[in-house]
């Protein structure tokens, strides 16, 4: 079978010599001259067709590439074409200078690989299955011209560089950095008590979770909420009285009989943890709101009147939502009572210390304002962790050091150990803001392999899938 032509199958007999060996001591007694430019032994398509066939397969696959070269007229079943990806050969890589690493899940949080790309290039070049440290070392260790390895913080692939490529520089990925740094953003804000916002219900609140209307007795839930608290308080002082005492949080929590990373939170923490907020639901009334206040202002007193009005501009609730709005403002002036209390989670916070500020709207910066003036804490570790987005994006590491003797002092246990982290990993730190290198092509290739991987569902093996994702790339 060759490649087709004007839309058919095109198939060449092709007529050979056979040829018989007269040496007695030969094994091979009968033999047919070869064409290595047309077609390999015992083949039954020519190269160029198995080339074509075979760059199909890597790019479609089994099932996809078999579809379409029904279509280009040169019929293959899926396994044939899985087979040419396992016959096709991988160019060994040569002359690494420059490689980044970094973990790819086989499945989420069970199972990862490791995956190397060249960095000067932006190609991968191995596909690992395991992602352990010898594993990578021992595949480093076969490339000794290395220079560089870009990596995340992970202390497995710090060790793996050092142990199989000893004479390269180790670079810290500044992506993972940022990272790390809204994970500890989220980890203070978490311990932070940062009370309620009270916003009028006129300003825009489009981007911020609502709750309930305040009220000005308390129920039997914030009773019950407030009781929890108190019980909350008392275990904090409790957990923080026994460690001065033990220096243990194992025997702090089989002294109370709780978690270690309950005693590490609560360490952790510069005051008692608050619950956490219930996740920002809107009620579905809040699009007719400011109809209804316009409409109550104007006289219309009505429950009934109000909600068949609204239900003409598409109000999809019941009548019971408008009824006890209504019952609400009854109870008092609308400017008194249409006001929100706004709890911001600490994941909507973490953006915001995070973030530059001249990238954040009108309203994340006033609310943010807002939060900075209610918690003392939280001011401090806002100017931290802005500084250090400044030392990382700007890099300046005459800088770092610095701020690493700022943050050691600082009241807050989750900046103290964040500090001691970069401490720990210094040399790679300090290269990630005087090297250009990062892990940001390699972070492209694992997107690639997502997609193969959803592709070859049940067939991606990893002898399979390396070949077709290696192939890819070259």
């Amino acid at each position: 079978m060759d490649l087709p032509a004007d839309g058919r199958t095109v198939n060449i007999q092709l007529v050979v010599r056979r040829f018989r060996c007269k040496n007695p001591s030969c094994r091979r007694r009968v033999f047919a001259e070869r064409f290595p430019r047309l077609v390999r032994t015992h083949a039954r398509r020519t190269e160029r067709l198995e080339s074509l066939l075979t760059r199909i397969g890597v790019f479609l696959g089994g099932e996809a590439g078999a579809r379409l070269s029904q279509d280009l007229r040169v019929p293959v079943s899926p396994d044939t074409m899985l087979r040419l990806l396992y016959r096709m050969e991988l160019a060994p890589a040569v002359g690494l200078r420059v490689v980044g690493i970094d973990e790819w899940a086989w499945r989420k949080g069970v199972r990862y690989g490791t995956i190397v790309c060249d960095l000067e290039s932006g190609r991968p070049v191995e596909l690992l299955p395991e992602a352990q440290a010898e594993t990578v070392a021992r595949w480093l260790a076969g490339h000794p011209g290395i220079e560089v390895v870009s990596r995340d913080r992970a202390g497995m692939f710090a060790d793996a560089a050092a142990l199989g490529a000893p004479q390269a520089v180790q670079v810290a990925d500044r992506w993972h950095l940022l990272r790390n740094l809204g994970d500890v953003a989220e980890r203070v804000l978490v311990g932070l008590s940062i009370p309620p916002i009270r916003v009028e219900k006129t300003e825009p609140l489009a981007k911020l979770p609502r709750t309930t209307e305040l009220k000005d007795r308390e129920t039997r839930k914030d009773a019950e909420r407030r009781q929890r608290q108190q019980r909350r308080q008392a275990l904090y002082d409790e957990i923080h009285d026994l460690y001065e005492k033990t220096k243990s949080i194992r025997a702090v929590a089989d002294r109370l009989g709780i978690d270690r990373r309950t005693v590490r939170k609560y360490l952790n923490a510069p005051e008692c943890p608050q619950p956490k907020p219930r996740g920002g639901r809107s009620s579905i009334l809040d699009p007719y709101r400011d109809y209804i206040l316009a409409r109550w202002a104007e006289g219309c007193r009505n429950a009934a009147q109000l909600y068949r009005e609204i239900v003409e501009r598409g109000y999809p609730g019941s009548r019971t939502i408008v009824k006890d709005f209504v019952a609400t403002l009854r109870r008092g002036t609308p400017a008194e009572l249409i006001v929100r209390r706004v709890r911001l989670g600490p994941r909507r916070l973490r953006r915001w210390f995070t973030c530059p500020p001249e990238k954040l709207d009108e309203n994340e910066r006033r609310f943010l304002d807002m939060v900075l003036e209610a918690s003392p804490s939280a001011r401090e570790a806002y100017s931290l962790l802005q500084e250090f987005r400044r030392i990382l994006t700007e890099r300046r590491a005459d800088a770092l050091r610095a701020w690493l003797d700022q943050a050691a002092r600082s009241s807050l246990a989750p900046l103290r150990g964040f500090a001691r982290s970069l401490e720990q990993d210094m040399d790679a730190v300090m290269n990630a803001l005087t090297y250009p290198w990062s892990n940001g092509r390699v972070e492209g290739c694992i997107n690639k392999l997502k997609l193969l991987k959803r592709q070859m569902y049940g067939r991606a093996g990893i002898e399979l899938l390396r070949r077709r994702f290696l192939a890819m790339g070259r």
